[in-house]
């Protein structure tokens, strides 16, 4: 008899611990089409995100941020093929790519910063004023 190793319940627990951890922010993220991978990261004073879009175009990427949710689309065109060209492998992806997160914070959307570099795109979104951590001024009475 074989023995049957169900990775649901283990997965379910491997979430429930990590949630523990990112507690009290809980990041929604949905990713569609071909996968992103990115970074995520906070300073002081903004989130920095670098995303890999190998192959894309700077035309061909989209940022937008709505109601707190940030979203990445872009798409990788496929090149042009020549009749008569015999294939031995194909291993390389086209399509469309996107990926969206709710933001842990506010941020000054109008100060957004979206470069792509290398097939990189690296999103910067300054804190709010609101969100940025303050010192607060003990008295003495």
């Amino acid at each position: 008899m074989t023995a049957i190793l169900r990775i649901d319940p283990i997965l379910e627990e491997f979430e429930r611990v990590l949630g523990d951890v990112w507690a009290p922010w809980k990041p929604v993220m949905i990713t569609g089409g071909l996968g992103v991978d990115w970074d995520v990261h906070e300073t002081k004073d903004e989130l920095v995100i670098r995303a890999d879009l190998p192959g894309v175009a700077k035309e061909d990427v989209r940022v937008t941020l709505e109601e707190g949710v940030l979203k990445i689309e872009a798409e990788k065109k496929e090149e042009k093929t020549e009749d008569g060209q015999t294939w031995y492998v194909r291993e390389r992806r086209f399509g469309k790519y996107f990926r969206m997160m709710e933001l842990p914070f506010r941020v000054e959307a109008d100060r957004i910063s979206a470069t792509l570099d290398k097939g990189v795109l690296e999103i910067r979104l300054p804190k709010a004023e609101e969100a940025k951590p303050k010192q607060i001024e003990v008295k003495v009475h």
